[in-house]
């Protein structure tokens, strides 16, 4: 098993392409236009994976470099799925996915299946489907949270044999997608517990409990930012609370710019930016008529990209204000990679400019890129890895549930 100092590499690694991403928020969002435009060289030392729910430990849901497609892609492969229950994670040449009855690993070049989890055993405890959450690839090790009682997984990334679960209690679900956290991984119940389980062994470094619900986690370096239903966000550090904000709406996406704040998208609240260092946990600005933000924020170059069922929008990061806004059922968390956000809803995958297209200053036209048809419903959001957009469609009538890669 790696050292927790590789691991403390990983997360610099994928820390760093957060840091890119933000790093021209301090100027305007204009000024960064078309640094990683189309064409753009992806470097050497930058990641093509997707490891985490929403990319990183920080919750951006983008990779500043340029690593999906800019044109309307076309199917790599598709194959059967099931009822989808969270992101996919890229990394290397797995896709894994999670899904109501089973986390499977595919080959990215192909579909073929290498393994699958989630079949019930006689020492199981189990009560419905295991509903994975989207899962955290750190190392060698897949780590997926479960709504069956079976608690949190501990996976070998290469077989899917089980190195340890973590089962907070009899009658606690791990519903919560899991973050890496110092020198383990962070975790969030139902029934309002939040640990830090060490990499290894799954015993608790630190454990701490608020009220209700544990929603969102992001991890900025440093200290652990936590979501719940009850509309809560706290921020934690070593077992502690640091402070604690009541917003208004359930917590629906937590994302975090490195020490200038945290963005969190709630249910019927809007979308608030809240300030760090002396000013911490204050509101710095609240879009009122923000978007749901159904399952995360993407914060990509300036701009904070949000969804709901009735649009897409991209707000100001400083002001809040909106710079473009495109109409259509999005029901799926957005991501982004370069100059381009992907958001998925009843139309498909739709392609946005993050700049919003063309204009001048925040008049901006034409941010939609293209849009392809697929069958069913991709509801959980897609991930940018190896080229190409990994996700999972819901079916219904008129259509089965599949597994796509495209290109």
């Amino acid at each position: 098993m790696p050292s927790h100092t590789s691991r403390r590499r990983f997360l610099a690694a994928v820390g760093a392409a957060a840091t890119a991403s933000l790093a021209g928020c301090v100027d305007s969002a204009d000024e960064l236009d078309g640094d990683l435009g189309d064409g753009a060289p992806v470097p050497d030392d930058a990641t093509t994976d997707w490891p985490l729910p929403h990319f990183d430990a920080q919750a951006t849901s983008y990779n500043p470099n340029p690593v999906g497609p800019t044109e309307k892609p076309t199917a790599r492969w598709n194959v059967e799925g099931g009822w989808p229950t969270g992101r996919i994670a890229v990394v290397g040449d797995t896709a894994y996915v999670p899904l109501a009855e089973s986390l499977r690993a595919l080959d990215t070049a192909s579909g073929e299946e290498r393994w699958r989890v989630g079949e019930r055993t006689d020492t199981d405890t189990n009560y419905g489907s295991p509903q994975f959450t989207s899962p955290a690839v750190v190392d060698d090790t897949v780590y997926v949270g479960t709504a069956d009682r079976r608690g949190l997984l501990a996976l070998d990334a290469e077989t899917g044999e089980e190195r340890w679960r973590w089962v907070p209690g009899d009658r606690t679900d791990v519903r919560t997608p899991a973050v890496p956290a110092d020198d383990g991984v962070a975790v969030g119940t139902d029934d309002g517990l939040v640990a830090v389980l060490d990499f290894e062994t799954g015993d608790p470094i630190w454990t701490f409990e608020v009220f209700g619900e544990v929603s969102k986690l992001a991890f900025p370096f440093n200290s652990l930012y936590v979501g719940t239903t009850g509309g809560e966000v706290y921020n934690l550090y070593d077992g502690r609370g640091l402070w604690r904000r009541k917003l208004g709406g359930s917590i629906e996406a937590l994302a975090v710019q490195g020490s200038n704040g945290v963005y969190a998208g709630t249910f019927g609240g809007g979308v608030y930016r809240l300030s760090g260092g002396a000013h911490t946990g204050r509101t710095r600005w609240r879009a009122e008529d923000g978007p749901t933000a159904h399952g995360a924020l993407a914060l990509a170059d300036g701009i904070v990209v949000g969804t709901d069922l009735a649009r897409a929008r991209g707000l100001d990061h400083r002001t809040g204000e909106v710079r473009w806004e495109i109409a259509g059922d999005f029901g799926a968390p957005p991501a982004a990679s370069g100059s381009v956000a992907y958001l998925g809803g009843e139309d498909g995958v739709v392609a946005a400019n993050l700049d919003g297209g063309v204009g001048v200053g925040d008049a901006r036209f034409g941010a939609k890129r293209w849009s392809v048809s697929v069958e069913g419903t991709p509801t959980t959001g897609v991930s940018v890895a190896d080229g190409a957009l990994f996700f999972a469609t819901q079916g219904d009538k008129n259509a089965e549930s599949r597994i796509y890669a495209m290109e």
